[in-house]
């Protein structure tokens, strides 16, 4: 039986394992569990996610890896909320106004300009945003930290 059938059958409790956590999306991380699991034991098939004879998924370890999920999580929320700060900061130093900051804006590509202004002027956070768009989480993250750096420097430059 394969790995993802196998994790299946106790989806009830992984799920009740992701609630415990405290997140508002425990589904996301069950399901980002399924995919860290799987990447893991395609690259190491003897691993420990089955741990006997007969095939029993090690419930550790599947706990362990949605706990790791769901901090990987916040980290990327936490990190969205740093960069707002950041640049609002960095705006007032160097006293950028808005419109000189929506110039530079103007010069992006369309996709990373909507969601910098989805992350940073609707505030949604980058979970809201995968949720809304089916967008990856980390693609989402990536796409923040390469606006990020084009603003700073573009205002280098300018």
């Amino acid at each position: 039986m394969e790995l993802l059938e196998k994790l299946g059958k106790s989806h009830k409790t992984w799920l009740s394992m992701a609630k415990s956590t405290g997140s508002p999306y425990p589904e996301d991380l069950v399901q980002e569990m399924y995919l860290k699991l799987f990447r893991w034991y395609e690259r190491n098939p003897k691993s420990t996610i089955i741990y006997n004879d007969e095939g029993d998924i090690n419930t550790l370890f599947v706990f362990k890896t949605i706990r790791s999920v769901y901090n990987d999580s916040l980290k990327n929320e936490h990190e969205a909320e740093e960069d707002v700060y950041e640049i609002h900061l960095e705006a007032e130093e160097e006293d950028d106004t808005y419109e000189e900051i929506n110039e530079r804006l103007a010069c992006l590509h369309w996709y990373d300009r909507k969601v910098f202004e989805y992350i940073y002027i609707k505030k949604m956070s980058i979970v809201q945003l995968s949720e809304m768009t089916g967008i990856k989480r980390y693609s989402i993250s990536r796409t923040i930290k390469k606006v990020k750096k084009i603003l700073n420097e573009n205002r280098k430059h300018s």
